[in-house]
């Protein structure tokens, strides 16, 4: 993608825009079912591709399996996806898998031969082919983490085969930017980087970043006044080249906090009486009376949440589970049955831990419980890692903050559980 003006790729256009998918269709296909492979489904595929190695569907489900989060910290997995990387390297380093987070490594994941062998392959492949950008920029995001200097040096070949990559310059403006900040031994390789840069995209989004560091700084009572100054050297540099640029884009000013703070909301976040909930049982409905609970509601309005049913101490048996707001304090109780008089008290916190801006700018309560079955839980911690579950026969308690993450309570052996819910 590219708008072009006087032969320059317009900056406020590109910043007004989403980049191109960074991915094709079929690598978000292959990756669809990856947390419901099993052993044989793995056996599969490694056939598959011993006869065919060019087969990128087989090599990728392989690799994003050994990724997986239930997988990924075994050695054994590491290294397989370790191999399926370096075939690729040497054999097709032009691959998105390349630069997709199967193909990643932080350093002490990788012995000191295979960082030598990975780097060995990338020098001649990059080397092999200086204009192909997408090699690149595969060898950049590799490095990226590993080695600080190697990751500036690919991310410039990148952009110097490709004035327009959507993807590396501005990973490239900001690494300049941070290095002469910090001032460490990439400060004046960045410095002479930049000073000789001619592409708007890179001094716009350097100077965005100066922009923002000060603005941290002075947030923080720390400001540099030299990052203010290089925030507008090199917007003024971008504005030669583009004078298009607006400066409120480029160079975004302090604003003060707008939202309330999160004590004065939580205190009005809307709670239904239990009597809203005519599904309950007669003996729950009057420990949550005598206890004086109110059920809050995730702002946004909608059907009525937060009162759940479902088998969550054993199979087949049916209970119940309620957010019980008291005061500013909310308490998750689980009931065995319909007539428990002693529900669980699974966690208790504040609702102002459960306050963010749910749009607009408003802030408002965004907690949810939900029940959830072995499915959900299993592929949760498949994705995402986290205590292993033990045996799933009934249901666990998604409970959520909005839109950010959650933990899953299950009942097991007399005690709850904390297990891995969204991230």
């Amino acid at each position: 993608m590219s708008i072009r003006f006087g032969g320059l790729v317009v900056l406020a256009a590109l910043l007004a825009q989403s980049p191109p998918p960074m991915f094709s269709p079929w690598y978000v296909e292959s990756l669809r079912d990856v947390l419901k492979l099993e052993a044989p489904d793995i056996a599969r595929l490694e056939r598959d591709l011993a006869a065919k190695p060019d087969d990128s569907r087989a090599r990728l489900k392989l690799m994003a399996y050994h990724a997986r989060a239930d997988r990924a910290s075994r050695e054994e997995d590491r290294a397989r996806r370790f191999l399926y990387a370096l075939w690729l390297i040497e054999h097709h380093p032009e691959s998105e898998i390349l630069h997709s987070y199967v193909s990643h490594f932080s350093r002490r994941e990788l012995t000191d031969t295979q960082y030598q062998r990975a780097t060995v392959l990338w020098s001649a492949a990059a080397e092999a082919k200086p204009h192909d950008a997408a090699v690149q920029w595969n060898a950049a995001s590799f490095v990226e983490g590993l080695d600080a200097g190697l990751y500036m040096r690919y991310l410039e070949a990148t952009a110097a085969a490709d004035p327009d990559h959507p993807f590396a310059l501005r990973p490239l403006a900001h690494l300049y930017a941070l290095s002469i900040l910090e001032g460490g031994p990439l400060a004046s390789r960045a410095q002479a980087g930049l000073e000789a840069s001619r592409n708007v995209w890179v001094l716009g989004n350097a100077a965005n970043m100066f922009q923002s560091q000060y603005n941290q700084g002075l947030q923080n009572g720390r400001a540099d006044p030299r990052a203010a100054e290089l925030a507008e050297r090199y917007y003024l540099r971008a504005k030669a080249l583009d004078p298009k640029l607006d400066r409120r884009s480029i160079l975004p000013q302090p604003k003060p906090p707008t939202v309330p703070p999160a004590l004065l909301v939580a205190a009005n976040v809307q709670r239904l009486p239990v009597d809203a909930f005519p599904q309950l049982p007669p003996a729950v409905a009057g420990v949550l009376r005598s206890r004086n609970c109110t059920v809050p509601q995730p702002a946004g309005g909608g059907v009525r949440r937060n009162v759940i049913r479902g088998e969550f101490f054993r199979k087949r048996v049916t209970g119940w589970a309620v957010l019980c707001s008291v005061k500013n304090s909310t308490a998750l109780l689980v009931f065995r049955n319909g007539d428990d008089s002693k529900p669980d008290t699974v966690t208790t916190s504040e609702n102002e831990s459960y306050i963010q801006d749910v749009g607009n700018g408003d802030p408002g309560y965004s907690r949810e419980i939900t029940a959830v079955g072995r499915d959900f839980i299993m592929q949760h911690y498949r994705a995402y890692g986290g205590p292993e579950p033990p045996p799933i026969d009934h249901h666990g308690i998604d409970d959520a903050f909005i839109g950010k993450a959650s933990v899953t309570w299950y009942f097991y052996k007399g005690k709850w559980l904390r297990l891995q819910g969204s991230d």
